[in-house]
């Protein structure tokens, strides 16, 4: 973050910043110096400790994550750095860690010159929010308190042999003057700052001297979650002001450092503490700010206060982006001529990428595993590899080109390009199997194929013979490799610039083929074609304007977004989409890793994160102490969507990363659907919520076309201005009075709230009893040893069809047949009840999570029958054999310099390597299963 452009001597005046020190001053006290610096994984931590070792000190680093202490190593080794970083993984909350760890470094290095103690652990929570969360104050505690202690009472011995050595702390202004809902917080560092003033002089008398330093406002990760902060932005610090304080603090030791707004408030605050007017003032905040205090009366207006305050947030943007210290939401006024002359070349896709390059040139468009690289980047490769498509491969409108790739920069770059020229796009499902493969590429009539190596022998086993082009090589398929041209040689090569303004193109998203052929539903993207939309509305669609008051909160503009799903989906197509239309960083992973999504999110401090239930369900199979390993509280929007979410699987995720998920239901056909808050998903786990106000209707309607009554199970139906109209091979879906028919049954309750029960072709008729896969399989995997579940009608000769039940295990459980169907019994009638047990090594899900129930037969194998996991069927129960799931290995963490190889002995392991995933064809499945939901292929 740059400095607020009011000037260094201005806010230094001001007590804004502190003066700092010199490098030259900093060099000859630091030089050679072994410092010792907790919290150093981001903000003033990690700031400081690059500063120290910029000039010439050995700096041993704790944080709770080797790999992000890895990647300081990695920018201090760049930087050319005199001095040395080495890690020391360590979660100081651990004491007996935290000791360990302090006798390693004094092992490896004979001393420690100086402790800085930055790390913290912040928390804002109304005490009514707190009462079944005592862990957390525990937890503030030991870090805020207790760690700094431990930290010094382990060091106290060889600096009192050396008679030398100096302490910092990192000491809140809020210790004066706590405020409201963050008392945790500022009570256990007020607790460390009284102990540290009492200690010091026992300390000096042993010739170790210290230094508190006092800071107001750090813009750190640690202020992520709370977006209010922003408008108080010039009042702050950015990090490198922070550790500027830091290393005057070392060189020149004085007992504090205190701005003077701080000196001068201190007294005024303890002053007003006592006062009746500051007391009632206080009192009154909290009955207004926090919505379990307020009285009856002001709940109805302070949420339409809070709702309206978002909305002209979201609109307006804030006074801090009013003032210049951060882009506007949409344009910054600077660049808006850029933006304006950006759309010279046309409205469609390929707009995205050059207006948002035109706003935010120097800003991450896309972080992958390859890195970063900036919007202007992106543009300028989308511009001269649409150059070279025109010049080497006749691309133009009405040209078909096909995007089979991973999640990585190379799928929106080959998109863009391509639309540039106002080709027809269809992103491919990596999943599909080849035949199936080529019956899609010859039915789209695909004229040139970007992809992967990695899907190189599914592109062969297709048939497919047109010209195709290298996105990304990763070495598997040499031949291919020497055949094919790739992309990095096409944008090397450019070609004269292209001119003519991209009409809009059509992109088309394939159909999950999960009940038959993938089909192709086409959209056209140019601004003529929103015109039909545009006559589709109706005044009353305003309404959905007051849709916002049930999006709460709603994430800043330019966030970074974490896309979980693949971008040939439309779900997350259309997320990396909105990414660049809102400047965003957008980040991508060739693989789902559910412990890496989450330390993206801590790294980037990402406020939205998109999964399909898959993905939350690998999330929440992890060890528990995993999950709470990574800092989340940036988290504000969790938008999930693809396949249904288990009501049960909805709540253990707000219970454990708070009320941000969000449950959507639409179609590839239908465009837009609905949508349930996190309040709608406590109220009614499991449901879709509502479609927006004026905008989307929502019918239920039975098999002869009448409207059903609330609660009776009927086909789900949707009117929107986004519908399609038609598949690409002609064909269409049937429409019931204007609306589409998705295929889906679903219910609505007394609320009016929306629940999908199935597919219309996945019912079970048993014995004339309606029977619902989804049910069943959302019951079976709240079992605690279920891993994953489908449930399918096989032939029976007494009631038509009966229940068969597939599960998948986890690592290191068992069940029996009847164990399960005991389960089920218990919570479900007993015509629902599987008949049929098959315990299976993993099930065949599509590249977005959704269950390949026609491939379930199978997986049955009645040769093979000789129990369930552990026991013998009982009852008519059939299992299939299976070998026990293999645990995945974890990925051996690599130095990143010689000195950097050192690992705390309880110190937390980075991201484990993810198994490769189960192959999504109709190809024989594995023994073994994935052990961390990898819904793409490595």
């Amino acid at each position: 973050m740059k400095v607020p452009n009011v000037g260094r001597p201005l806010r230094v005046a001001t007590g804004l910043s502190s003066y700092g020190i010199s490098d030259r001053r900093l060099r000859r006290a630091v030089a050679g110096r072994v410092i010792l610096v907790t919290g150093a994984s981001s903000g003033t931590g990690r700031a400081t400790a690059l500063r120290l070792a910029r000039n010439g000190a050995t700096v041993a680093v704790v944080a709770r994550r080797a790999a992000l202490l890895d990647e300081l190593c990695e920018e201090a080794i760049a930087l050319g750095a005199d001095g040395s970083i080495h890690p020391y993984p360590t979660d100081l909350n651990d004491m007996p860690a935290t000791a360990a760890m302090v006798e390693r470094v004094l092992d490896e290095h004979g001393r420690v010159d100086v402790l800085v103690n930055n790390a913290g652990k912040s928390i804002s929570r109304w005490l009514t929010d707190s009462v079944d969360r005592f862990d957390n104050f525990e937890k503030t505690a030991n870090v805020n308190y207790l760690a700094p202690i431990r930290l010094i009472m382990s060091l106290l011995p060889s600096m009192r042999a050396a008679h030398s050595g100096h302490i910092v702390n990192i000491v809140t202004i809020g210790v004066h003057a706590p405020p409201v809902g963050w008392t945790a917080y500022a009570s256990s560092k007020a607790a460390f700052n009284s102990w540290m003033r009492g200690a010091s002089a026992e300390l000096r008398a042993e010739g170790i001297t210290s230094t508190g330093v006092y800071l107001q406002l750090i813009y750190t990760p640690m202020l992520g979650p709370f977006w209010y902060f922003k408008y108080a932005k010039p009042l702050g610090n950015t990090a490198e002001e922070a550790a500027n304080a830091v290393c005057r603090a070392i060189v020149d030791k004085p007992m504090y450092i205190r701005p003077w707004p701080e000196r001068l408030a201190a007294p005024v605050g303890y002053l007003l503490d006592n006062s009746r007017p500051m007391e009632y003032a206080k009192t009154l905040a909290v009955k207004v700010a926090n919505r379990q205090s307020r009285p009856t009366d002001l709940v109805p207006v302070m949420r339409r206060a809070e709702d309206f305050g978002h909305f002209l947030d979201k609109c307006f943007g804030s006074i801090g982006t009013v003032a210049g210290m951060n882009p506007l939401a949409v344009v910054p006024p600077a660049r808006l001529p850029q933006a304006v002359a950006a759309l010279r070349n046309g409205f469609g896709l390929a707009t995205l990428a050059a207006t948002a390059a035109a706003r935010f040139p120097d800003r991450d468009a896309v972080i992958d595993d390859d890195g970063t690289i900036t919007y202007r980047e992106m543009h300028q490769r989308t511009e001269r590899l649409a150059s070279a498509l025109r010049d080497e491969y006749i691309v133009g409108r009405h040209s078909r080109v096909g995007i089979l790739c991973a999640n990585h920069r190379g799928f929106p770059l080959a998109l863009f390009a391509a639309a540039r020229l106002s080709a027809d796009l269809v992103p491919l499902n990596y999943g599909f199997s080849g035949p199936q493969l080529g019956a899609v590429l010859e039915q789209e009539r695909i004229d040139v194929l970007f992809y992967d190596t990695q899907f190189e022998q599914s592109l062969e086993n297709s048939g497919y013979t047109g010209p195709r082009i290298i996105v990304r090589d990763d070495g598997s398929s040499p031949e291919a490799s020497a055949r094919y041209g790739n992309v990095e040689q096409l944008i090397s090569r450019g070609g004269r610039r292209v001119l003519a303004p991209a009409y809009g193109s059509a992109i088309v998203i394939m159909t999950g083929g999960t009940t038959g052929v993938p089909k192709g539903a086409p959209r056209q993207m140019g601004m003529k074609d929103l015109v039909p939309m545009a006559k589709s509305l109706h005044p009353r669609m305003l309404l959905a304007i007051t849709e916002l008051d049930r999006i709460h909160p709603v994430p800043s503009l330019g966030e970074p977004i974490v896309v979980g799903p693949p971008l040939h989906h439309g779900f997350g197509l259309g997320s990396t989409l909105i990414g660049f239309a809102t400047g965003s960083p957008v980040v991508l992973h060739r693989k789902f890793g559910a412990e890496q999504m989450l330390a993206d999110i801590e790294r980037h401090s990402a406020t939205i994160a998109t999964v399909v239930p898959s993905m939350i369900k690998r999330i929440m199979d992890l060890p528990e102490e995993v999950r709470q390993d990574y800092n989340t509280d940036t988290l504000r929007v969790v938008p999930c969507g693809g396949s249904p979410l288990p009501g049960w699987l909805g709540e253990a995720f707000m219970d454990e990363f708070g009320d941000v998920l969000f449950n959507g239901y639409a179609s590839t056909e239908s465009g837009l659907g609905t949508l349930a808050t996190p309040a709608d998903l406590r109220a009614a786990p499991g449901t879709v919520g509502y479609g927006p106000q004026g905008l989307v209707g929502v019918r239920i309607y039975d098999d002869v076309g009448v409207e059903v009554p609330v609660g009776v199970p009927g086909r789900v139906t949707i009117k929107s201005p986004a519908a399609f109209h038609g598949y690409t091979d002609g064909n269409n879906k049937e429409f019931i009075d204007g609306y589409l028919d998705t295929g889906d049954l679903g219910h609505f309750d007394s609320a009016g709230r929306l629940f999908i029960d199935g597919r219309s072709d996945d019912m079970i008729l048993s014995g004339g009893e309606n029977v619902f896969p989804q049910e069943i399989e959302d019951t079976l995997l709240d079992h605690p040893a279920v891993a994953d579940a489908g449930a399918i009608g096989v032939p029976d000769d007494d009631f038509g069809q009966r229940l068969a039940a597939f599960i998948v295990l986890k690592d290191g459980q068992t069940a029996t047949a009847d164990e399960i169907k005991a389960f089920v019994k218990a919570q479900l009638a007993n015509y629902k009840t599987p008949r049929d047990v098959h315990f299976v090594a993993a099930l065949p899900r599509t590249t977005a999570g959704k269950l390949r129930r026609k491939q379930l037969p199978e997986l049955i194998a009645p040769a093979d029958v000789t129990g369930d996991a552990n026991a013998s069927p009982a009852n008519g129960a059939t299992a299939t054999k299976t070998r026990a799931p293999k645990k995945a290995t974890a990925a051996k963490a690599t130095a990143v310099k010689a000195t950097a190889a050192k690992k705390a002995p309880a110190a937390k392991k980075a991201p484990a390597a993810e198994p490769a995933p189960v192959a999504d064809s109709t190809a024989a499945l594995p023994d073994t299963r994935p052990s961390d939901a990898d819904v793409s292929p490595a």
